[in-house]
């Protein structure tokens, strides 16, 4: 038998198999790694349609870079070799496909708009949640055998992000006109919401940098490449913290290019790890 017909018969029985099914629809059941996904597929779709809208501009930026690293000529040489290739093909045997790129970017846009308005409208529904893990975490932080110094960081940590959530829930129902206060007030508590937020994501940042210098003066090696739980989140909070600044201002400060990579970034590793473990499963049926 064949490698291809072997392909084809655990192909086809894979598909019939009601576990496939099930392993693929894990993530979209787990609040956490849905919102992961969204958030990575809303930054993204921002990112490449930004970069799609200043591709003249980016097009000037890498040919000034490539002059000025002298590797004009190796571009050149590149393009040459393509359109020998072109050349060489059948034409009757080559697509051309034409794609509408301006339309291609409004259209990532309206996605990336989208589903930022579903993510927060998701969120909302998570507030009793969130609130049943604030009381819990203040219990523990209470309890603990710590100093006062971070005592009061662990629960000023907390009490941001728990408290960020009923601000934006209001920004988000006053901006959708669900509400009896003005379109425009829905501006100030999306930034209250906000800077709470970016309280929370500072003193993540600390606590990460705390953990290394602490593994440094204990003697033990500093693996940032290989522990994920110190390398996934130390990525996630950094590229959070530009963005916990642009949205806690009223004219923001980054552009729309950045807000995308940043965004992307602050979330594509954990999508990463969570569609792995489901593939590395699905490998095994």
């Amino acid at each position: 038998m064949s490698k291809r017909v072997q392909k084809t018969q655990y192909l086809l029985r894979l598909l019939a198999n009601p576990k496939l099914y099930s392993l693929l629809g894990s993530p979209f059941e787990d609040p956490l790694k849905l919102d992961s996904l969204l958030s990575t597929v809303c930054y993204g779709s921002l990112f490449i349609s930004e970069l799609i809208k200043r591709r003249p501009e980016l097009v000037q930026i890498l040919s000034n870079l490539a002059e000025k690293l002298k590797i004009q000529g190796f571009l050149s040489l590149i393009k040459a070799y393509i359109q020998k290739i072109q050349r060489a093909l059948d034409p009757k045997q080559r697509f051309s496909i034409n794609v509408p790129l301006d339309s291609l970017s409004t259209k990532l846009r309206l996605i990336s708009d989208y589903i930022a308005d579903v993510r927060i409208f998701n969120r909302m529904w998570g507030l009793p949640g969130l609130l049943a893990f604030g009381l819990e975490d203040l219990h523990r932080i209470l309890r603990a055998d710590s100093s006062l110094v971070t005592k009061l960081l662990e629960a000023t940590s907390t009490i941001s992000i728990v408290a960020y959530q009923p601000l934006e829930n209001i920004a988000f129902a006053a901006d959708h006109n669900w509400t009896h206060l003005e379109k425009s007030a829905s501006l100030g508590y999306y930034v209250a919401s906000s800077r709470l937020w970016a309280v929370f994501v500072v003193l993540e940042v600390l606590k990460l940098v705390k953990t290394m210098v602490q593994t440094k003066l204990a003697g033990k090696q500093l693996d940032l490449l290989h522990n994920r739980s110190l390398n996934r989140s130390l990525v996630a909070n950094i590229a959070n913290l530009p963005l916990t600044v642009h949205w806690s201002s009223y004219d923001g400060c980054l552009s729309d290019l950045t807000v995308g990579f940043l965004g992307t970034m602050s979330s594509l590793f954990a999508t990463i790890d969570s569609w792995g473990e489901v593939f590395a499963q699905v490998r095994q049926l």
